[in-house]
């Protein structure tokens, strides 16, 4: 069967549109949608930028991401919420406290090493990573640790948050 020529014409834009959506939002492998803009926060690592373990510095820096139009999606180890709350606190206690969606914060199982869920899931879908970590142990696994930008670190140092390097404003 032939399509009719006026279909033939539109065929190409729709193409493009389908992958311009597609590079916004792109599904998890759990079926989530990750925000556009996207970044991973280290957020086990973040917690300690001010010294000792810290919900207000974890977010201070979420809140400094998200001025300049970035979407955090956050990993924490399973022990986190034992250093800022001595108790284990899930994704929705996480959200809480946050004041992020549960569907952007991720509590890695017990015994899980939230480095490979952090480095696996950035890999997988092109993101930065928000931590001091230098991954030195991951960077044959995971060759994209090479990439200049490819881990943003930084401090909170006088109730501020300092950047090592300029972030982007990626809002248009």
């Amino acid at each position: 069967m032939m399509m009719p020529p006026e279909l033939l014409i539109l065929l190409p834009a729709l193409i493009g549109f389908v992958v311009l959506l597609a590079r916004h939002r792109k599904p998890t492998p759990t079926g989530a949608v990750i925000p556009r803009h996207a970044i991973v926060v280290d957020g086990s690592n973040v917690m300690h930028w001010g010294g000792a373990p810290s919900a207000k510095v974890l977010v201070r820096v979420l809140g400094a991401l998200q001025a300049k139009g970035y979407a955090p999606i956050v990993f924490f180890d399973a022990s986190a919420g034992y250093r800022l709350a001595d108790r284990y606190l899930d994704a929705g206690d996480l959200a809480g406290l946050t004041g992020l969606p549960a569907a952007q914060i991720h509590v890695v199982d017990k015994g899980v090493i939230a480095d490979s869920a952090i480095l696996g899931f950035s890999a997988l879908h092109g993101l930065q990573i928000v931590s001091n970590d230098q991954y030195r142990d991951w960077r044959v696994q995971f060759p994209h640790l090479h990439r200049k930008g490819a881990v943003l670190r930084g401090r909170f140092q006088d109730g501020a948050v300092v950047w090592q390097q300029r972030l982007k404003l990626v809002r248009a």
